[in-house]
């Protein structure tokens, strides 16, 4: 991806001084990226920071936040906007298992196929899903003159206890450096109660039934505002996916950070997606309520969150489906005689 070429500097390869010496300055745990920057009038007018929110109408400064930095604005920009995944070879091998369709006797043509899996030990990946940070511009101060002041700040906040802080850290610097000029940290004004309940899930558990009925349930819950514009049709699609392997019961996640939907199999087997970002599909095992709690700023990055994520790509109904059947033999569960593609 080309970048945009801005007049300050890019991005840094680690947390600058200036940083490191506000940051143990801070008291608790939640921190705050942001920084003032005095900034010319005209450089606003002339829309140098309007892809951040920032722009001038009849000499007024106005703001259009928050707003999600572009992905173009510089590499942890994209990565915010798309992701990061990154190989692990200091951590363990672990065994992955991989489906693909073969031809039955040799001739699909004439006999068909079936899927097949083959487990293999391979190198695990640390997964890091779009992040989601806005940028919120603030008029701090403007008599009318050639410069005004502006307070840029950055959400989520950010936790010292979150695994890969120094990481995470350096991460969020750098989307506020790429996109504003300037970076900082200081102390979050909101209790760390505040904070949490924005982002822990609430998990609701409806019986099974059909397909209306599932859709009835889910209607009678908060629509989350972020949720995709067919989320009828989104979930109605996948509880005719689910029905094929008779799910236990069906789930609600709602949280500060999107909602999930989903089903469960047993009582170490669920498999849910973010009904917001809707890009992958996770399957849970043991501990999964415990496990499910934590951030989606936290879970695909945590070594000891035992998990499964398919991305959609052509074939990820047939790979989840049979991920899900293995699964089941493996608990003693198996539907012998189901049939999973049709």
């Amino acid at each position: 991806m080309a970048f945009r070429t801005f007049r300050w500097k890019r991005n840094y390869r680690k947390v600058p001084p200036h940083v490191l010496t506000a940051l143990e300055e801070v008291e608790g745990d939640l921190i705050v990226i942001a920084a003032t920057k005095r900034i010319a009038r005209a450089d606003i007018e002339r829309g140098e920071y309007a892809h951040i929110g920032l722009r001038a109408a009849d000499g007024a400064i106005i703001i259009d936040g928050p707003v999600m930095p572009p992905a173009d604005a510089g590499k942890w920009s994209e990565r915010n906007a798309h992701g990061w995944d990154r190989k692990r070879t200091d951590w363990p091998m672990v065994t992955k298992t991989y489906v693909f369709e073969t031809p039955n006797f040799g001739d699909a043509g004439t006999y068909g196929t079936h899927m097949h899996t083959w487990d293999r030990e391979v190198y695990q990946h640390q997964v890091f899903e779009p992040q989601g940070m806005l940028i919120q511009p603030e008029v701090l101060q403007d008599g009318g003159g050639d410069y005004v002041a502006i307070k840029f700040t950055l959400t989520p906040y950010l936790e010292r206890a979150e695994s890969e802080f120094d990481l995470m850290l350096l991460w969020f610097i750098n989307v506020l450096q790429e996109n504003t000029g300037v970076t900082g940290v200081f102390a979050a004004d909101a209790t760390r109660d505040d904070y949490i309940a924005t982002i822990t899930l609430d998990w609701q558990i409806f019986p099974p039934g059909t397909i209306d009925e599932v859709i009835e349930r889910l209607a009678q819950q908060p629509v989350d505002p972020r949720n995709a514009p067919d989320f009828d049709k989104h979930v109605r699609d996948r509880v005719r996916l689910f029905e094929r392997l008779n799910p236990t019961a069906y789930i609600r996640g709602q949280g500060g950070f999107g909602s999930y939907f989903g089903a469960q199999f047993a009582d170490d087997l669920v498999v849910f997606e973010n009904l917001k970002y809707g890009n992958a599909v996770y399957v849970l095992y043991e501990d999964w309520p415990i496990i499910s709690q934590r951030s989606r700023l936290e879970l695909l990055r945590d070594r000891d969150a035992h998990f499964d994520r398919i991305i959609h790509s052509d074939d990820w109904r047939d790979r989840l489906l049979v991920l899900i059947q293995k699964g089941l033999d493996e608990r003693g569960l198996g539907r012998r005689g189901r049939r999973l593609f049709r």
